[in-house]
């Protein structure tokens, strides 16, 4: 994984020490964003997960070996890229983590589609989600709204790209804690991440 500060170059004003960090490049979510995205799934044991934009999968990966670990629960994913949709699920099949012999579920999915088609077609409660696909604010605002008429009463999602530097996405950030009143923590790192709860 390369540092972080080839890609940030430190560019956000609160996180000076960004070559901290680790990444696969300037599109993925820092190494310890996924890292955390597994710890938290081991800590609260959701049902059902959606991940909006799965890139090359690093942070999918994380959630369904926590998932596995969990022995409950499964995650549908996205890309709308066919070639990194093929790429992730590969990743998951190598993994273990797409076994669907003797009729079961695979734990982890990903689905050729937007980000708010997924979450329409969930047609589920969900327990939590990574909200991380189009860099546009308004594309992951509309997530969210849709998100939030599916997510059970304290549960969590977490929304990536949140640092200063990301103003479409900061700005998603802020109006949605302030418009639903969503408890809300940042996270500082090179990119930001911010967890929020419903209540």
């Amino acid at each position: 994984m390369s540092n972080e500060h080839d890609f940030s170059n430190g560019v956000n004003p609160l996180c000076p020490n960004d070559e901290l960090w680790t990444t696969r490049d300037e599109q993925s979510s820092e190494d310890e964003v996924n890292d955390f995205l597994y710890a938290l799934i081991r800590l609260i044991k959701p049902q059902f997960v959606v991940e909006t934009g799965a890139y090359l999968g690093d942070g999918t990966m994380q959630i369904a070996k926590a998932l596995k670990e969990n022995g409950r629960g499964r995650i549908i994913s996205c890309e709308t890229e066919k070639d990194r949709t093929d790429y992730v699920n590969k990743r998951l099949i190598e993994a273990g983590l797409q076994d669907t012999s003797e009729g079961k579920e695979p734990i982890a999915i990903v689905l050729n589609c937007t980000g708010l088609n997924l979450i329409k077609q969930c047609g589920a409660v969900i327990d939590f989600a990574f909200i991380d696909s189009s860099p546009e604010g308004k594309v992951r605002g509309e997530e969210i709204k849709e998100l939030l008429k599916t997510l059970r009463p304290l549960k969590m999602f977490a929304l990536h790209d949140t640092a200063p530097q990301h103003p479409q996405i900061n700005g998603v950030s802020i109006s949605v804690a302030n418009l639903v009143g969503l408890s809300h923590v940042y996270f500082n790192t090179p990119r930001g991440l911010t967890l929020f709860a419903k209540k």
